[in-house]
C-alpha cells in the first residue's frame, strides 16, 4: 500500500506540543482493540490492549502505570498463513493515568518514525485503512 490514511486535521500533536499549550491532536484517533506487547528498555515486558491508534502514536490500556519518558518498544504478533508475524516500533511514554485498580491508560508517541506505516498497516489490516481511506476521501 502506497499511501497512509491521513487521519485529522488540528493542530499539534499527542503531547500538546505546538508551543501554544493546546493539547488538540494533529491526527485523529481511530479506536482499535488490538493485543501488543511493551518491551521496556530495562528488559521488562507489559501485555497491553490498544484503545486508539493514530500516526503519531497509540493509547493502550495495561494493569502497571509506565513513567512519562519511559523508551520502549511496541510489538504486534499476529498470524498469516498459519505462520507468526511480528513487528516492533520504538516508542516513548507520553502519559500514564489511573483509570480504575489494575488498569491504567498509557500514551505512547512513536519514536521509529520510519517503521510506523508498516507498524500500522500490520495492526490494522489492508481492509481497515482502505475503509477507513474511503471514509476519509468523501469528508
Amino acid at each position: 500500500m502506497s499511501r497512509l490514511p491521513h487521519l485529522a486535521n488540528d493542530r499539534t500533536d499527542s503531547t500538546g506540543d505546538a508551543g501554544s499549550g493546546s493539547s488538540r491532536r494533529i491526527h485523529a484517533r481511530l479506536a482499535l482493540r488490538r493485543t501488543i506487547s511493551l518491551l521496556m528498555a530495562d528488559g521488562s515486558a507489559r501485555v497491553g490492549t490498544t484503545v486508539d491508534v493514530s500516526q503519531l502514536g497509540l493509547s493502550l490500556s495495561t494493569d502497571k502505570p509506565i513513567a512519562p519518558g519511559s523508551k520502549c518498544q511496541v510489538r504486534f504478533e499476529w498470524q498469516s498463513g498459519g505462520a507468526p508475524e511480528s513487528i516492533e516500533l520504538g516508542a516513548k511514554a507520553v502519559y500514564s493515568s489511573y483509570t480504575s485498580p489494575r488498569d491504567f491508560r498509557i500514551g505512547v508517541v512513536f519514536t521509529d518514525t520510519k517503521r510506523v506505516p508498516a507498524f500500522l498497516q500490520a495492526l490494522m489490516g489492508d481492509s481497515a485503512i482502505a475503509s477507513l481511506q474511503n471514509t476519509l476521501d468523501k469528508l
